[in-house]
């Protein structure tokens, strides 16, 4: 199986309305070994996870995403974990 490999991406965490760690931790819990986590810096990876604390979103206002393409944002704790992984397995933008 060819592993996926998945830029992550906190907020800065000023006003979070849930648990951001622990999101990540049950998607990364949901993932398996199917995805590897890198940061942008590390540079090739194949989409990017933005986590937003709250329904701000402030990663997004000044995030290129002509530069960056494939990104999936998680603003609130509505969120299904293996829907998650689904689309970042996925081959779709």
């Amino acid at each position: 199986m060819v592993k996926k490999r998945i830029a992550l991406k906190y907020c800065g965490g000023c006003n979070p309305t849930f648990d951001r760690v622990g999101c990540v931790k049950k998607i990364q819990s949901a993932a398996g070994d199917r995805i590897e986590w890198a940061t942008l810096d590390d540079g090739e990876w194949e989409k990017i996870l933005l986590i937003h604390g709250c329904n701000t979103a402030c990663l997004e206002k000044n995030f290129d995403f002509l530069k960056y393409g494939r990104v999936l944002s998680i603003r609130n704790d509505d969120y299904d974990s293996a829907g998650i992984v689904k689309k970042l397995l996925s081959e779709e933008k």
